[in-house]
């Protein structure tokens, strides 16, 4: 009990003592104090840490809204004062491309930061074929994320032998039934409109939510296959600790104008991040689907960025089907990690993967980023039983980014090293 004692009053001064944040204070050129302190992850009244401190700057000068940002904070008797001074503007950034094959695909895009004062940032696209068509936009702000999508969708789903099927999409089949020497074993005609709404909450520095209600619908050529009401419900707890899952491998659109000076000098030190999700995604009559389905998926990364800005990747995935229709089933695109372009895919009730990138700069500067990025993948998919069909694909990304524009560009060979078959193409942002 005399020791308990000991204990409670050595380490009792340790605890009072921790410092706080007293206060927030802010400076723009544009946005309101308000909204700014918001966007900023360190709040009043918050014990006060050196670690906590610079991921809450590291993340705000992530943000395309700034030029610029500089920090002071004073140590008072009350606690920490912070004052940020914030070198903020309006972006506005609109694209527009033609990707040249046999499908005739188009895109425009227009990216939209804090038009409304608020340090919001928003993102409209629509992409089409003679396949059909696509759109996206996206609203970021502060702690909520909102995104919506809709597709309309005419496809040829190819059958070739080993499980092989072609991919569908605005921009991913080639429909080249003889390519690689492999005939076509069935095909089907079908039909697919998609409407996906995410809400996302940012819990805290580290952990976000997201809930995702989709509407599916397909329908195919003499109804051969599930056609009907294929309508989720998704559920989705995601980690990131200096490194985020949606950064498309190239390394380049997550380095703001506002980071720039920092992003042109070498680190002190190897730098890691981390980053982890975790999905449940079901449909049935309480959905209005027409089946039942139930689906889980987990998955995480590592990054490593050495003191010369090179950076290494890994990623792992796992995916279970638990009840899901042909349509629904897991697909070697959602277990591989975005970073290769495929004709064709597998098939199946689950699969795991993993993937390795090396971001290699061959230009920093001040007027620029040119960045190679070799990357390899590997997933193995599974119709139930104890056997695992691969599908691995190796390749590089040559990726440009102009420092004003933190959308990058990039260009694309991946060769599918299961199937034999090799793309060339291209990229533009996240979507396309």
């Amino acid at each position: 009990m005399i020791r308990l004692i000991f204990i409670i009053f050595l380490f009792l001064p340790l605890c009072v003592s921790a410092a706080q944040v007293h206060s927030i204070t802010a400076e723009t050129n544009r946005m309101d104090e308000d909204s700014l302190k918001k966007l900023f992850n360190l709040k009043e009244d918050e014990i006060f840490t050196e670690e906590k401190y610079e991921k809450a700057k590291e993340e705000l000068e992530g943000s395309p809204l700034f030029k610029k940002v500089d920090f002071l904070y004073k140590e008072e008797k009350k606690g920490i004062d912070i004052h940020i001074k914030a070198d903020d503007g309006i972006y506005i950034v609109p694209m527009a491309f033609a990707y040249g094959s046999n499908k005739h695909s188009y895109g425009v895009s227009l990216e939209v930061g804090n038009l409304l004062k608020k340090g919001e940032e928003m993102l409209f696209s629509v992409g089409g074929s003679k396949d059909g068509f696509e759109t996206h936009s996206s609203l970021n702000l502060g702690k909520h994320y909102f995104y919506g999508s809709y597709s309309r969708l005419d496809f040829e789903q190819n059958f070739y032998g080993n499980g092989w099927e072609s991919t569908k999409g605005v921009f991913n089949s080639t429909q080249d039934k003889n390519k690689s020497g492999r005939p076509v074993l069935a095909q089907t005609a079908g039909k697919q409109e998609d409407i996906i709404f995410t809400y996302g909450y940012k819990i805290s520095n580290l952990w976000s939510a997201f809930l995702t209600p989709q509407y599916e619908y397909y329908s195919y050529q003499d109804g051969v296959l599930d056609g009907g009401n294929h309508s989720t419900l998704g559920f989705a707890l995601q980690y990131n600790d200096g490194f985020s899952l949606v950064m498309d491998m190239h390394s380049l659109d997550d380095l703001a104008l506002s980071k720039k000076e920092a992003a042109l000098k070498d680190l002190p030190h190897l730098k890691t991040g981390k980053a982890a999700v975790i999905s449940y995604t079901a449909g049935g009559d309480w959905t209005g689907s027409d089946y039942e389905i139930q689906k889980i998926s987990a998955g995480g990364a590592y990054l490593w960025e050495f003191k010369t800005r090179h950076r290494i990747a890994v990623f792992a995935k796992g995916i279970r089907a638990l009840k899901a229709p042909f349509s629904n089933q897991i697909e070697s695109s959602d277990l591989l990690f975005g970073m290769g372009i495929y004709d064709r895919q597998q098939r199946g009730k689950g699969g795991i993967s993993g993937g390795l990138a090396f971001t290699y700069f061959l230009v920093r500067n001040k007027d620029i980023l040119l960045g190679l990025t070799p990357f390899y993948e590997q997933a193995y998919v599974t119709s139930g039983n104890d056997s695992y069909r691969p599908h691995s694909g190796a390749g590089a990304e040559l990726t440009f980014r102009w420092w004003p524009i933190h959308i990058p560009v990039s260009i694309n060979y991946t060769q599918n090293l299961s199937d034999g078959d090799h793309r060339f193409g291209f990229k533009i942002g996240r979507h396309f």
